[in-house]
């Protein structure tokens, strides 16, 4: 009896059909038609053709010759197949991939140019292109609201005002003079340093940032004097108004600092990463990248309004709790300007698409992205929402002060309740990052809290190394170092 002969040499195969050498199997299934189905492949000094019966006498005809035939990679003869011999393949990953370029490439050339003037306060020509032309990382190559202007029907030109507001009543003076009537709002919050929830009011709410095309107003509750209502019945009234937009990036985060802590539930949120991502992947037809995760604020700077925004980690992380400096000032201001000419940037790109997906809903809400009309995404948005944003540093101290040195000259500040100047950054040496605190010590910090809450007195901090007992789960762990917390009452 004739042994079978070994699987990848046998002339037949059930899959491919007659093989006249080995190779593997095709990488396309034959189409779902009685006609000839047949396919060359060529690879590495071997040829490989599969065919399978037709029904028709002709085929027939054509099926014994090929099994007569010896067919050598000499005579083989390549021929193209007819149309509806081949499985069609789907190109919606190629339509996408190449939308994506297409978008890519005209941004390339968009960025080149300043942002479109869609609010009444644009980019100045002349200080967008001396920031482009200006080495990376200097003072001028950023962005900044100092580079927008309004141009009056006299000719004049007309700069952003910044009002920094240290009192209550100049606070209430300025949102209810200049931000009430606004429809959107760029809006952010500044505060200390690893704040804890038994801080005080001014450590988790350091300082307060609204925006509008024309003014900035910076509110710094940290130098506030001690009142019930720290804030004022105007700013109240304009956060909790659902019909004045308030936008910025991790929106609702900020917003649940001032519930907590100032008890303004805040309505009308817009969270900027959700306009982002919908217009920018609605653009390239990536419908799938569309969900609720957050995107830096400077990612977003420079992708539509065509320059860096700075976001240096010194300034970011120094102490709000004292008079605003001006690199503070600036960085503070920008921030909150940003939001508002994000909003209107985005949405007039919104509008332009075909089809145009609604506005997202409110961060408030906690909602899904709503597309287009007749659009489905590949997945459902189950993405939960994450304070996952990528800080940017943006530079070094180094430039930092540099970027002050520059702002010094020419930022305006506006503000009636200030008697005494702002007074100017003092440069320093760059402190090396702190070292990320172990979960054990912050348990142990949790706990002498919780000991000390009853007598309502605020912790200071001193550094000692101890040996510390914690109780867990009816044993006794010995905790060193740590940071022993010396209470003392005001």
């Amino acid at each position: 009896m004739t042994a079978t002969p070994p699987r990848n040499i046998r002339l037949w195969h059930p899959a491919r059909g007659i093989s006249f050498s080995p190779g593997p199997a095709p990488l396309i299934s034959p189409a779902h038609s009685p006609r000839t189905a047949a396919k060359a492949y060529t690879g590495a000094g071997q040829y490989h053709v599969a065919t399978t019966p037709s029904t028709s006498p002709q085929g027939e005809d054509i099926w014994a010759t090929a099994v007569a035939q010896q067919v050598t990679p000499s005579n083989v003869n390549l021929q193209k197949p007819a149309e509806d011999a081949y499985t069609l393949v789907p190109v919606s990953s190629t339509v996408e991939v190449k939308a994506e370029e297409e978008v890519k490439e005209a941004e390339k050339i968009s960025t080149n140019n300043p942002p479109p003037p869609v609010l009444e306060y644009k980019m100045i020509d002349d200080q967008f292109y001396e920031a482009k032309k200006s080495p990376p990382g200097s003072p001028k190559s950023f962005w900044s609201y100092k580079q927008y202007r309004r141009t009056a029907e006299d000719g004049t030109s007309h700069r952003v005002m910044v009002h920094y507001c240290r009192s209550r009543k100049t606070m209430e003076q300025v949102c209810k003079q200049f931000f009430m009537n606004e429809k959107v709002l760029g809006f952010d919050l500044e505060w200390m340093t690893e704040p804890t929830q038994l801080s005080k009011l001014k450590k988790n709410v350091s300082l307060i940032q609204l925006a509008s095309p024309s003014r900035i107003g910076l509110f710094h509750v940290a130098v506030f004097a001690d009142k019930e209502d720290m804030v004022g019945p105007s700013f109240k009234s304009i956060m909790e108004d659902p019909d004045i937009i308030k936008a910025g990036v991790w929106v609702k985060g900020d917003a649940t600092r001032v519930r907590n802590h100032l008890d303004i539930h805040s309505r009308g949120l817009i969270e900027l990463s959700h306009l982002y991502k919908l217009v920018t992947y609605s653009r390239t037809r990536q419908y799938h990248k569309i969900d609720r995760r957050l995107v830096p604020l400077a990612t977003q700077v420079e992708e539509y309004l065509h320059l860096p925004l700075f976001k240096g980690q010194d300034v970011r992380t120094s102490d709000w709790s004292k008079t605003l400096n001006m690199d503070q000032v600036k960085y503070a201001g920008s921030d909150a300007y940003a939001g508002v000419h994000l909003y209107a940037t985005l949405d007039h790109y919104r509008k332009q698409l075909d089809p145009c997906p609604p506005l997202p809903h409110h961060a408030e809400l906690g909602l899904a992205i709503q597309l287009a009309e007749g659009v489905k995404r590949n997945r459902p948005d189950n993405t939960a929402e994450g304070d996952d944003v990528v800080t940017s540093n943006g530079g070094t101290s180094t430039s930092s002060e540099k970027c002050l040195a520059a702002a010094i000259d020419d930022i305006s500040i506006e503000d009636k309740g200030i008697t005494s100047p702002v007074p100017k950054a003092k440069i320093a040496t760059p402190k090396s990052p702190a070292r990320p605190k172990d979960s054990r010590i912050e348990v142990a910090e949790d706990r002498l809290r919780e000991q000390f809450r009853i007598f309502q007195v605020e912790p200071t901090v001193e550094e000692y190394v101890v040996e510390l007992p914690v109780q867990r789960s009816n044993r006794m762990y010995v905790i060193r170092p740590v940071k022993v917390l010396n209470y003392h009452e005001e």
